[in-house]
């Protein structure tokens, strides 16, 4: 695992555990203590946490917690592929679903410069923001505010899905697991995840390599249930061919800067025009 991957995980178990300790994360990801003790002064010093003797805990300081905004640095390369291959689905003309996160913000960014006519709805602060000015209807979701992210959750936000269906779904993950699915640490959250798929007629997850392999506290699709997942081409081998001969879900592995492999810039890959949308009058089980 790089440096990228096993300093963005570090961050995904403390928003979880809210505490780490150096003789875990060294035998987790079989590296040094020197290792692990570097990763926490660099992520210390980007806000991310705060380092204590034998380990770190989740920092706190702020109302935006400053993980939001420097998470989208983590791994830049690997989202930025993810979102144009993300991109390459959406037509003038169609809605869709923008979830929560720094992969689907960065999707947003495309659609601001290279969309004219989609219909957005996001439960994203971040996301409406981005598209504000532009040509694109935004619709924000309303509900219950996850500082965290400023992403809208909950009742309220799963009620007002109910009454909308959307061409696509894009949707972040914590984890991506081969038997539990697509995860995220916070259950309100996991519920409007699933709200979201069920008012789609095509779901698409973006997680980058990181996530793979790993198992977060609320469920909220199995991978049989969405239709594509676009990763990069860091993502285990293992994973990529379990996943590719055992599941629906069609699998995407995109270049990235990140992950250590060169190639062309990313590109719009065909693979992922694997069906057509069903009509918008249509609605999943």
């Amino acid at each position: 695992m790089r440096a990228a991957q096993r300093r963005s995980t570090i961050i995904d178990l403390l928003e979880q555990q809210r505490a780490v300790t150096v003789d875990e994360l060294s035998s987790r990801f079989e590296v040094s203590d020197v290792t692990i003790r570097k990763d926490l002064k660099q992520l210390e010093e980007r806000g991310f946490l705060e380092r204590v003797h034998g380990g770190a805990v989740y920092a706190s300081r702020a109302l935006y917690n400053p993980s939001f905004k420097e998470k989208q640095h983590l791994r830049g390369g690997a989202k930025k592929a993810i979102a144009e291959a993300a991109l390459s689905k959406v037509h003038d003309g169609q809605s869709i679903l923008l979830d929560a996160g720094s992969t689907t913000l960065a999707l947003a960014r495309l659609l601001r410069r290279r969309r004219k006519h989609v219909v957005v709805i996001t439960n994203s602060i971040p996301v409406a923001l981005e598209l504000a000015g532009t040509s694109l209807e935004v619709l924000l979701l309303g509900g219950h505010l996850r500082h965290h992210s400023l992403a809208m959750i909950g009742p309220a936000t799963v009620d007002t899905l109910r009454a909308y269906h959307v061409d696509i779904a894009f949707l972040g993950a914590t984890g991506v697991d081969l038997e539990r699915g697509f995860t995220t640490p916070n259950a309100l959250e996991a519920e409007t995840k699933a709200a979201m798929v069920r008012a789609s007629s095509l779901s698409v997850a973006l997680a980058d390599a990181s996530k793979l392999g790993r198992l977060t506290l609320a469920r909220f699709a199995g991978l049989d249930e969405l239709d594509v997942l676009i990763t990069d081409v860091g993502a285990p081998t293992e994973f990529l061919s379990a996943a590719q001969q055992s599941l629906r879900c069609e699998v995407v592995a995109v270049d990235d800067a990140d992950s250590g492999v060169e190639g062309p810039e990313p590109r719009e890959p065909a693979a992922l025009d694997h069906r057509e949308p069903a009509p918008a009058t249509s609605s999943k089980p």
